[in-house]
């Protein structure tokens, strides 16, 4: 069962960090993460960038933290608002730009060697506090920029900062390649967003999503797409709720869909035109859905959730794989913070496998009929399929959830047999359930799928008629009719997948010219094609080549896997000499006259009937007279049976 959604204040012990704000906290393996610079708390009076390294393990309710220093001849000045992320691979972390100081904007490139905790510099740049430009093709200093690591490259726009002196929101879009550890500014065919800082960013799908930030004449609230394929831009109108900025965020991996989730940060709404304030520090938590690229508000009411964190901006946002929670470490709201929370975020997310799909998806009430299941990261390690009846998916099973295990086939694919539903009393609710996935002890698939479940067929119930099984065709032409599959409650099945049988015979006598004494009639087995309408009607067509009579049984796969005849088999069709090609038709002549004499057969029926089943003048206590409505009414019931549409 997944964890609770719950934010967590987490103890913290060890060489604890000072409160501070503008850092960057990076997953770095295991349940290990390495909080770099920041600006912190005063010490000695003077407020300032730090350059300070800590590691830290995380548990359910508690970390540790440890003050690190890296090696190097050559160190990063120290820092604030910058940004870091860790590489694909996992061995380094990727450091770009940021404040030095009030007036110095950094836009060094570096690498912190995970294993060995050794700083590198990328290109010849020096120490660069006057805001110059870079000789290794780098973004121009700044810092509040967007960025993210897609395909082994980091994708970087936007941010505040500038040349000199200048004082700039940056719109340009940026790549460096973790393979060849160069950059490259990317020119687009359109025109970009407004400059803006103070965002975040994310890519999926050969996309590149930017949302929020600010600039000094406007605030965002949308998200903006750029095409790494067509190289344009495209404004989508995805919005959520009220602009805001200097929030923190992550993008984290869930199956069917990606979620990229924000917290807290800067909100206000100034009008176009009038001078920039500040916002109110928010501590509400949004998510986006990438499959219905939608927002959402979560995990923000405080009627509803304990422990949310102080309104902040500038705290620092990273994902525990592991546990699937977010992490978030200080932040500051006229004063800085150093505190640590986790919001749980499994039944968000999900496990890492997912079902999408089953062929069919739908089955008999007593069970037993194989599913091919499609999902993702499916794995050959104790599959359980689990069926929980009604139209809600479970966090956990219940008294409503039947169980059956699992085949592998692929990451993508599974068989199972159905349970029978008869064991939680299927027969007696709403014809439907939910199918889930568990996978190695795991939790419930947050993905579902609707499965139908129906009344099984039965044999008794189930009928056939048409054309092909009158008397008066016409031999060597293609004749059909149809079988009707039905419940017990003689309702007419609206599916396919029943397992009818039909076998045509036709005896041929020895005819009078030959003098074998020995020669005996032979009977011949006429193919018949069926095909399945997957509406619970099967059309059986086949050609007989001879006149005279030939007998046709029809037979269902019941339950058990036994063939038993339906209703009214064996059936006797004649082909006699003189008929049409017309009268082999479905709408021909031969069914015509057949409906109409049948109705004639039975309007008569019930009349003659109705005299002898009449109870109006006959005397109700004598045994003779009851025993003999009951045999008229069975009788018009047997007549009725007999009718073949």
């Amino acid at each position: 069962m997944p964890a609770e959604m719950e934010w967590k204040k987490i103890d913290q012990k060890g060489e604890c960090p000072s409160a501070r704000s503008g850092h960057s906290f990076t997953w770095i393996g295991g349940y290990n993460y390495l909080l770099y610079g920041g600006i912190e708390d005063a010490k000695n009076g003077k407020i300032a960038p730090t350059g300070d390294l800590y590691t830290m393990k995380i548990g359910a309710s508690d970390c540790t933290w440890t003050k690190t220093s890296a090696n190097g001849s050559d160190k990063p000045l120290p820092r604030t608002q910058h940004w870091a992320l860790n590489t694909p691979k996992g061995d380094k972390v990727f450091i770009f730009g940021g404040h030095h100081s009030p007036q110095a904007r950094l836009n060094d490139t570096w690498f912190l060697e995970v294993k060995t905790m050794e700083w590198r510099r990328i290109g010849n740049d020096k120490d660069n506090t006057g805001n110059l430009e870079s000789t290794c093709g780098a973004p121009g200093p700044r810092a509040n920029v967007g960025a993210c690591v897609y395909e082994n490259k980091v994708y970087m726009f936007g941010g505040h900062g500038g040349l000199n002196y200048a004082r700039v929101a940056f719109n340009d879009l940026y790549c460096f390649d973790l393979a060849t550890e160069t950059w490259e500014k990317i020119q687009p065919k359109n025109n970009p967003p407004d400059g803006r800082g103070g965002l975040s960013l994310f890519a999926s799908d050969q996309k590149v999503y930017i949302y929020g930030g600010w600039n000094a004449e406007m605030q965002y609230n949308n998200i903006w797409v750029f095409n790494l394929e067509t190289k344009e831009w495209t404004d989508p109108d995805i919005y959520n709720e009220i602009p805001r900025w200097n929030h923190c965020a992550a993008l984290v991996e869930a199956i069917p869909t990606w979620k990229f989730f924000i917290f807290g940060g800067e909100c206000a709404e100034f009008q176009e035109g009038t001078a920039r304030s500040f916002g109110s520090y928010v501590n509400t938590s949004c998510i986006l859905d990438l499959g219905t690229l939608r927002w959402n508000t979560f995990a923000s009411d405080p009627e509803l959730f304990d422990n949310i964190p102080t309104p902040r901006e500038y705290s620092a946002m990273t994902y525990d794989e592991r546990e699937r929670r977010l992490i978030i470490y200080g932040g500051w709201n006229n004063g800085w913070f150093n505190d640590l929370y986790t919001l749980n975020v499994a039944k968000i997310v999900g496990p890492s496998y997912a079902i999408t799909a089953s062929d069919p998806a739908l089955g008999q009430l007593s069970g037993n009929v194989q599913l091919k299941v499609s999902g993702r990261g499916i794995k050959d390690v104790n599959i359980r399929v689990l069926f929980t009846l009604g139209n809600k998916p479970v966090d956990a099973p219940s008294k409503l959830t039947l169980e059956v295990p699992g085949t592998f086939v692929s990451e993508t694919e599974l068989t199972c047999i159905t349970p029978s539903f008869e064991a939680v009393g299927g027969a007696n609710v709403a014809k439907e359930c939910v199918m889930q996935l568990s996978i190695g002890n795991g939790d419930l698939t947050t993905t579902w799928i609707p499965f139908q479940y129906f009344l099984n067929t039965r044999a008794k119930t189930s009928l056939a008629y048409g054309a092909g099984l009158l008397k008066g065709l016409c031999a060597g032409e293609p004749t059909s009719f149809q079988i009707v599959a039905r419940n017990d409650n003689n309702e007419n099945r609206t599916s396919g997948r029943d397992v009818f049988a039909v076998k045509i015979k036709k005896t041929i006598p020895v005819a009078e010219d030959n003098e074998d004494p020995d020669a005996k009639p032979q009977t011949i087995e006429i193919p018949c094609e069926i095909t399945d309408n997957d509406n619970g009607f099967y059309d059986c067509k086949y050609k007989c080549d001879h006149e005279g009579e030939i007998k046709i049984h029809i037979e269902f796969k019941d339950d058990k896997e036994n063939m038993v005849p339906i209703r009214g088999s064996p059936y006797i069709a004649k082909f006699v000499p003189g008929a049409k090609p017309a009268d082999n038709l479905m709408t021909g002549p031969v069914m015509v006259a057949n409906f109409k004499e049948e109705l004639i057969g039975l309007t008569e029926l019930m009349q003659t009937k109705e005299k002898a089943i009449n109870l109006k003048d006959k005397d109700l206590k004598n045994v003779k007279v009851l025993l003999g409505v009951k045999t008229e009414v069975e009788g018009v019931a047997k007549q009725s049976d007999g009718v073949t549409l």
